[in-house]
């Protein structure tokens, strides 16, 4: 009777710890495979006037590959049309995932732009469930990302900015005349990137729906000095959001080098640099 007690205490004791060991086991697996919430938000990045999705490509082959900041889960393209395709998706685990969106009429007014963006913003809500996004915008990306915010903000049926960062974007207009007898510069675009067009003012004159809790990280590129900017806008003009946003939610960088270029900027690790601290909090 003394043996039998005992081979069942030892049965009992030992089915205990087998059962402590599997919960722990399966806590401890649970735990590696979820990723805290902000490390699942998506990034968008939007190019600006003329551009494609080479605007973009290389920062993110070098965020993915070189730095293993994250990965481009998804491509969004809005046709000339205004219909949209998406390849990809965002796997439930991805830690930073890269959401690269391309306008395939990439001349459009700021206006235009933005009523696509928020047609990609809401399938990217009601089909994908996602809420909260981090947003990096080069050139006129910049101004519509900023549009979209001070237009949606108080609805429910699009995706939350937390962070912006804006790269060259030029929110006084670019002021060098050359620019806009280049031949190759044309399109409705072109009016609402002139100073003080009613585009460019309305942004001001909307500031008060630009969300204040929303994180804005400016980036200005200097080749020469501060008027000739990165060579298109200016660095007043680059550092423009400064008359939208509250200075308390508002940090600005100036990358002063020669290879600090409007279209260069996006391929500068300075840049990388900057965006790595601002959205992920990644420091060298």
């Amino acid at each position: 009777m003394i043996l039998k007690r005992t081979f069942m205490r030892i049965t009992v004791a030992l089915l205990l710890i087998t059962g402590f060991s599997l919960l722990l086991l399966h806590h401890t697996s649970s735990n590696k495979n979820s990723l805290p919430n902000e490390s699942r938000i998506p990034t968008i990045f939007v190019h600006g006037f003329k551009g494609t999705s080479k605007s973009f490509n290389t920062m993110l082959n070098r965020f993915e590959n070189n730095y293993y900041w994250g990965k481009k889960t998804m491509v969004c393209r809005v046709s000339h049309s205004g219909h949209v395709f998406i390849s990809g998706g965002i796997p439930k685990n991805q830690k930073h995932p890269f959401i690269q969106i391309v306008f395939e009429n990439n001349r459009a007014t700021i206006q235009n732009t933005t009523d696509n963006l928020k047609d990609v913003m809401k399938i990217l809500k009601h089909r994908y469930g996602i809420n909260d996004i981090y947003a990096v915008g080069h050139s006129m990306g910049g101004l519509v990302l900023t549009n979209y915010i001070e237009q949606t903000s108080k609805q429910k049926r699009y995706p939350k900015v937390k962070k912006l960062i804006t790269i060259g974007s030029p929110y006084k207009g670019i002021e060098r005349k050359a620019y806009y007898k280049n031949p190759n510069n044309t399109g409705p675009a072109v009016k609402d990137l002139k100073p003080n067009s009613s585009a460019l003012q309305t942004l001001v004159d909307h500031k008060e729906t630009f969300d204040a809790n929303i994180k804005v990280l400016s980036i200005a590129g200097v080749i020469l000095n501060s008027k000739h900017g990165d060579g298109v806008v200016s660095q007043p003009s680059a550092l423009g959001i400064q008359d939208i946003v509250h200075s308390n939610q508002l940090k600005t960088k100036v990358v002063n080098d020669i290879n600090a270029t409007h279209s260069g900027l996006h391929e500068h690790q300075t840049v990388d640099r900057y965006i790595g601290e601002f959205l992920w909090g990644i420091k060298d």
